[in-house]
């Protein structure tokens, strides 16, 4: 088990929410960078300053997650809520949920109808409606001793490390990532570069990548390299006629496409001499952070650079150290490559 890796897991931080999670990434990064600031939105951003006038790299990972936050609170003490972020809401009924509030964070268990009582247009597809978070309360007036509207719900934190590598959690979309960033600065610490490096942990992507748009605003990077989940194909059903087949521990994953500039795209390629790495073709702009630093200012020459991930937003997904640390390997080879003094 990292140790980092299990920390940055097991800290809620949904959109909006960062605080928490942004501070253990300042620390953890502090030692390998010249600076490190907070804008206002809630971004943290580490850089390692090289000459004046060189060009500038941007490394930007989400550090938000999905969650929740607590819309109303009914007579009986029941929670409501609504989605923040992409949920499946079918995958809710009887999960455990943290509710954090300023007194600190509560259990609760999210309810539904029993199965046993469900009849006719009530199998539907679940909204969020349909459920409700259960607190052990007898009373509203019980429940708002604790809870208040507007407090924010994450899953309950947890996360499981295997034998060979692979580690599932709540959160890893995209905790991953911003753990990349920290291996990468570590590999930087040492080296002259003739550029400086920004390692953004951004804030709300699952709202629409709001935070990396405002950092690559303030930073003009000239490149800009998002790091961030994609879909692994290696699990039953999976369809892989338009994904392609992205595995957990082949490495990883480099993306082509409208959103790649096509000279950062071959540097990167360039760069996975002598790793083991996995390409996957994105007709679209990506749903990341790629998508808002290539339209930012006047535009940036940017790349996308995955962890390959099974079941993403869900309450449990799953990837491989060994890619993450590879991917670290690929950003500090890319940064070594094309700017070392």
């Amino acid at each position: 088990m990292d140790k980092l890796l299990h920390t940055f897991l097991t800290t809620a931080a949904p959109s909006g929410y960062e605080e928490a999670l942004q501070s253990k990434f300042k620390e953890s990064i502090a030692d390998y960078v010249d600076d490190i600031e907070m804008d206002a939105i809630g971004n943290a951003i580490a850089a390692k300053r090289g000459p004046e006038g060189s060009p500038k790299v941007m490394l930007s990972a989400h550090c938000d997650e999905i969650g929740f936050l607590v819309s109303n609170i009914d007579d009986n003490g029941f929670l409501y809520v609504q989605e923040i972020g992409g949920i499946d809401t079918d995958l809710l009924p009887g999960r455990k949920v943290d509710i954090h509030t300023e007194k600190g964070t509560i259990p609760g268990i999210i309810g539904k109808k029993a199965i046993h009582l469900t009849r006719g247009e009530e199998k539907k597809k679940l909204e969020v409606s349909d459920i409700w978070i259960d607190i052990a309360a007898n009373s509203k007036e019980e429940a708002e001793k604790v809870v208040q509207i507007g407090d924010h719900i994450t899953y309950a934190k947890d996360a499981v490390f295997y034998d060979n590598g692979l580690v599932a959690s709540p959160s890893t979309d995209n905790r991953i990532g911003v753990w990349v960033l920290v291996e990468t600065a570590k590999l930087l610490s040492d080296k002259a570069l003739n550029c400086s490096v920004y390692f953004v942990s951004s804030c709300q992507e699952e709202l629409g990548a709001r935070g990396a748009k405002t950092a690559a605003d303030a930073i003009h990077p000239d490149f800009g390299i998002a790091i961030d989940v994609t879909h692994a194909t290696d699990y039953p059903t999976a369809d892989t006629k338009l994904t392609g087949n992205i595995k957990l521990g082949k490495g990883p994953v480099i993306t082509m496409g409208p959103n790649i500039n096509t000279t950062v795209g071959r540097q990167l390629k360039a760069a996975a001499q002598g790793l083991s790495v996995q390409y996957e073709a994105v007709a679209r702009p990506t749903g990341t952070d790629a998508n808002v630093i290539q339209l930012s200012s006047c535009g940036v020459k940017t790349g996308l650079v995955s962890i390959p991930c099974r079941y993403m937003h869900t309450p449990y997904e799953m990837v491989s150290i060994q890619d993450a640390q590879q991917a670290a390997h690929l950003l500090g080879q890319f940064i070594l490559h094309n700017f070392t003094l």
